[in-house]
């Protein structure tokens, strides 16, 4: 019960109690029915004091409704919001645990990779004769991660064409890119070892990108779980393969995926070497200006439309970002000069 219904209920009380002492003692003291009725006409006063107060009583009601109604809207605001952040809560499970179980996926993936290499090997052998050499076939299996640096460094890829007519061949997709070009990473079959894995990678980007109720924070905090699995010669076939798959470079620049490659291990692609001799720059003069001997530099740019290149964003975080501009404008000023 309010304070208000209290008062109303006191105030009340006391006016029917007035009302029934004068009605006994008009009974008990008064014998004429004449002066009775005209001491009971000064009642009627007291009538309209109880009609105010029947209206009082009603304004106190809807008073008290509309307070009932008030605690009643904050009960359900604050059931809503409870529900709401349970949502939320259930909404962030769901998602963490379809995120990391397609990050379990991705480390099958890579698990499964295998290739066998097979070559003849020359082997000294001691006998009653002395020492003499035979030759063996060597079989050499490359699992897991270490596919990638079989396929990037040793595997051996024929060159033969109009510029190679003597079946030159490559050690890794690296000496392919030196000499024949960028433009020639995808043209192997080597490549199409590793299509399960770089769509799957891309998959898991686009969910982190799909589910934007996250916030861009916590949508770059999962990529950087992401991240943390590529190992170095991952990084440099995600690399090249990006430049072939403008879905996957927009991924890669969005969450700084390359933030930890290895610019040592990039090899200087055919295209970059002409464009260094077009401007009259050797390999020591890039040394000592502080620059990779790669194609690192080369292919990076502060356009965010340019499809030919690498954004910035791609390998430096927003807080290195002065870092990858000046960088940049330096190795711009030094082929300029």
């Amino acid at each position: 019960m309010t304070k208000e219904w209290k008062l109303f209920i006191c105030a009340g009380c006391a006016i029917c109690a007035v009302w029934l002492a004068s009605f006994v003692l008009i009974y008990l003291f008064i014998d004429d029915w004449d002066v009775r009725g005209q001491f009971g006409d000064l009642f009627g006063s007291v009538n309209a004091l109880f009609s105010g107060l029947a209206f009082a009583g009603l304004v106190i009601t809807i008073i008290q409704q509309r307070h009932d109604l008030q605690l009643q809207r904050q009960a359900n605001d604050q059931s809503k919001k409870e529900l709401n952040q349970q949502n939320e809560t259930m909404k962030k499970e769901r998602f963490e645990n379809t995120f990391f179980k397609m990050l379990e996926v991705q480390q099958s993936i890579v698990n499964d990779l295998y290739a066998a290499d097979s070559h003849k090997e020359w082997v000294k052998q001691d006998n009653s004769s002395g020492i003499s050499a035979t030759e063996v076939l060597t079989k050499y299996e490359y699992r897991g991660r270490n596919l990638f640096y079989y396929v990037f460094k040793l595997c051996k890829h024929k060159l033969a064409n109009h510029i190679f007519p003597y079946d030159t061949s490559a050690s890794g997709l690296s000496e392919v890119i030196k000499l024949r070009g960028k433009a020639y990473f995808d043209d192997f079959m080597t490549t199409t070892m590793f299509d399960h894995y770089f769509r799957h990678l891309y998959t898991i980007l686009k969910f982190i990108e799909e589910n934007n109720w996250l916030g861009e924070a916590k949508q770059y905090q999962y990529a950087t779980f992401v991240r943390a699995t590529l190992s170095r010669y991952e990084l440099v076939m995600l690399y090249y393969n990006g430049f072939f798959h403008p879905k996957m470079k927009k991924m890669m620049e969005r969450y700084c995926l390359m933030n930890n490659i290895r610019k040592d291990l990039l090899p200087m692609s055919l295209e970059y070497n002409n464009y260094l001799k077009r401007v009259g720059l050797t390999n020591d003069e890039l040394n000592k200006a502080g620059f990779s001997v790669g194609d690192f530099e080369f292919y990076l740019t502060d356009n965010e439309n340019d499809n030919t290149r690498y954004h910035l964003s791609a390998f430096y975080t927003k807080k290195e970002m002065e870092e990858g501009f000046d960088l940049l404008n330096r190795w711009r000023q030094l082929v300029k000069s």
